[in-house]
Parts: structure tokens; sequence; C-alpha cells
């Protein structure tokens, strides 16, 4: 009877796979932005290389690439990677399916990932070439893994798979390296302190995940010569975080924008932003790439430290963005915004609401639940210091529905008997 019915709730899961299918496929359009950039590494790694040793240029990691390069080497149509991205997806929602069946039943749980499906900016950026949607399902996958270690037995399998998910993620979107040294430390740190054994298998992944991105690692380390060094981009990022002039939120701007050569009739009017940067792009532009990131993040600390106030500001509207997509310097908002802002705004106010809760039942709520809620919010705290677009929020999603899962399944419903007892 349960493998019947277990049948019978992935008939539901594969349907949103055939509204994948058909969503790419109506929606395919010509290639741009990010997406000619992930296909030229891809172009690269057929010559052998990633980025050019004399000049190297490292804007993200090589896992996207990887995944387009059977593509670019048979030539194929690209409609077929973007359908993969498809098929992606539903084998996250597998995941997050089966994580969430080990904390509720099978009812909640389809009726869950069903809505988590149909998250309108998992939507939006399945049918383009980026990297939200491989990136979401090796959240999804570690997350099953990570959580499978303490729930069903410990041992070297799981963690392995972890480790792979979780090392393959720091690959897709480099900014989870800093979230696994940060875990590692914190970990480190419990398990000398509390000396239980439930920190000590976290460690053992996020270890095993560092071990996966070492060969990258020290690629990166063989052509720009510093250690830990996986991106070009990031001095640029944070210019424009530490922006100074008060018509400005700290979102990010391309070079060609700034400099005026970019004829986009659908562009809003940028003369105020070419007026207050093109001059200092100008300056920079001709240099290296790691000139070029170095002298970005001088400008930009010293920025921070000429104008705090408005860097704080610049914060909050980053913070803003990364979960409603705005505001946007020089841009108007539109309907498309309500994509964001209406499930990640349930999300949020969801979460809030559980906070006091889970903190009265801290005790008791499994340790792979709590560890899996702050690596998530480590990273969303390194994506609003740093850049918040809210297709980055996709990558948080699977761990807070999870705590949130658990938390309304069975938290509140202790705090309830209480206050039932107490009456």
């Amino acid at each position: 009877m349960k493998t019947y019915i277990m049948r019978k709730n992935y008939i539901w899961l594969i349907l949103l796979l055939v509204i994948y299918l058909i969503a790419v496929i109506l929606m395919n359009k010509p290639l741009k932005g990010d997406e000619l950039r992930y296909l030229a590494y891809a172009e690269n790694l057929t010559q052998g290389f990633y980025t050019d040793s004399e000049n190297p240029d490292l804007s993200n990691g090589p896992g996207y690439p990887i995944v387009l390069l059977p593509f670019v080497v048979i030539g194929s149509n690209l409609l077929f990677a973007k359908l993969l991205n498809a098929i992606f997806v539903f084998i996250g929602i597998c995941f997050l399916y089966e994580t969430l069946l080990f904390y509720t039943n099978q009812k909640y749980a389809l009726l869950i990932v069903l809505l988590v499906g149909l998250y309108p900016p998992l939507l939006r950026w399945m049918p383009v070439l980026y990297s939200e949607s491989l990136s979401f399902l090796l959240v999804c996958g570690f997350l099953f893994y990570f959580c499978s270690l303490y729930r069903i037995k410990k041992n070297w399998k799981s963690v392995i798979l972890a480790s792979l998910c979780l090392g393959f993620l720091v690959l897709t979107k480099v900014v989870f390296f800093h979230v696994i040294v940060v875990s590692i430390i914190a970990l480190t740190i419990l398990l000398l302190v509390k000396r239980k054994k439930s920190p000590k298998w976290a460690l053992y992944v996020a270890i095993g995940a560092f071990i996966v991105t070492s060969p990258f690692l020290i690629y990166a380390y063989s052509v720009t010569g510093k250690i830990f060094y996986l991106g070009t981009r990031g001095g640029e990022i944070l210019y424009h975080r530490a922006t100074p002039f008060e018509n400005e939120y700290g979102n990010w701007f391309s070079p060609d924008k700034i400099l005026g050569l970019d004829n986009d009739p659908s562009n809003e009017n940028l003369k105020l932003l070419i007026s207050n940067h093109k001059e200092f792009y100008s300056q920079v532009m001709p240099l290296s790439n790691m000139q070029r990131d170095s002298v970005f993040k001088t400008k930009a600390i010293e920025n921070m430290k000429a104008y705090p106030t408005k860097y704080f500001k610049n914060t909050i509207a980053n913070a803003s963005r990364f979960l409603f997509n705005g505001p946007n310097s020089y841009q108007s908002e539109d309907l498309n915004d309500f994509g964001y802002i209406i499930p990640n705004g349930v999300i949020m106010v969801l979460s809030v609401l559980l906070v006091w809760p889970a903190f009265l039942s801290r005790k008791k709520i499994p340790f792979e639940v709590k560890a899996a809620l702050w690596f998530s919010l480590i990273y969303g705290t390194g994506m609003i210091l740093l850049l918040g677009k809210p297709r980055y929020f996709i990558m948080m999603v699977p761990p807070l529905v999870l705590f949130l899962v658990y938390g309304y399944s069975h938290i509140l419903k202790i705090s309830g008997v209480r206050e039932k007892q107490k009456s």
C-alpha cells in the first residue's frame, strides 16, 4: 500500500517535469548576457584550458561550463541544454521530496514540493543557460544525503555523496567555497566545545567538499598566483555595492552601460550613471582582470570608510533586492517583481513566525536541520554583503523549506500541546 502511494505521488511530480519541458520549449530565446559567458568557458574547455593564463578571467566556476561541454563538443542545438535544466530541477524536487519524508508525512511533503516546484523564480531562470537550475539540484541533493546521514545511518557513502554535491556546488557557485570555510571553522569549534558526535560527521562532509574543489583551487592558483583566489569580478561588484551616490542603491551595472557602449533601446536613461562612473571606468578598463579587480576593491573600501551611512543603506537595499528584486538604480519596478515579492514574502513571514518557537525548542530540533539552516543563513549573509540578486535566493529555498516543514510539523505542534496542558 505504501509503495502504491509513493508511486502515485511521483506521478504528480512527473507532471511537473512535463510542465518544465513545455515551458523551456515555449520560452526558448537567443542567448545573451551570462549565457554567452558560460558557453565561452565551455568552448575553452574543449581546447584544454579554462581561462587565459596570461590574463585570467574567473567570472564564475567551471561547474556549469562542464555541464555544457558535451553540447559544445557535438555541436548540439542548445535547446537540449536548456531542457537539461528542466531535468535538473525535476531531480532536485525529487530529492527535496525524499528529504521532507524524513520529517513529515507523504501528503504534506507532496504538497510542499509541488509548491516549491512551481516557485516562480525557479521557473523564470529554468529556460536560460544560467547555473541556477543545476545549483538547485545540487543544494537539494546535498540536503538529502546530509539528512540521510543522520536519519538513516551514519556511513561513508552518504558522506561522500553529500560531499560530491556540495563540492560541485562550489564549482558552480564559488561563493559557497567561503560558506564551506566558515562552516569548517564553526563545526571544528562546536566539536571541541560540545564534544558531541553530530558535528563530526558534518565536518567530514565539509572537508570532503573542500577536497572535491581542490583541483580547481590548484588550477586557480596556477593561473593567478594567489591562494583561494577564485573570482576576478568581486572587486567590481563591491565597487557598486559601496557607491556613494545618493541616487544609486548598490546594484551592479555592466561596463558597456557605464561607458555608453550599450545601445539597447530598452535601457532607461543612464546619463547620470555614466556621469558618476565613466571617468573611473575609463581608467581601470585597460588594466588586466586581476589588476582591475584589485583597483575596484581598493576604491570600494575607500568608499565604505568615507561613506559608512550610505554603505549601510546600500546593504539594506541589497537585502531587499536579494528577496524582492528591488530597489534597483535607474530602473522602474514592474509587475514581474511580484513573482519574487509574493512567494519570498510568504517564506519570510512563515520563517519569522517560527523563530521564537524554534528558539524555545532549539534543543529538540535535529542537528542536521539546524546545520542546514545555518548553512543557508551563512550563504544568504554573504550574498547580501556581496551581490543580492533574487535568483541567488533560489539556493536558500530548499534549506528554509526544510526548516519550515520541520517547524510547523513538530515545533508548533509541541507548543500547542503545552498550551493545552497549561489551560
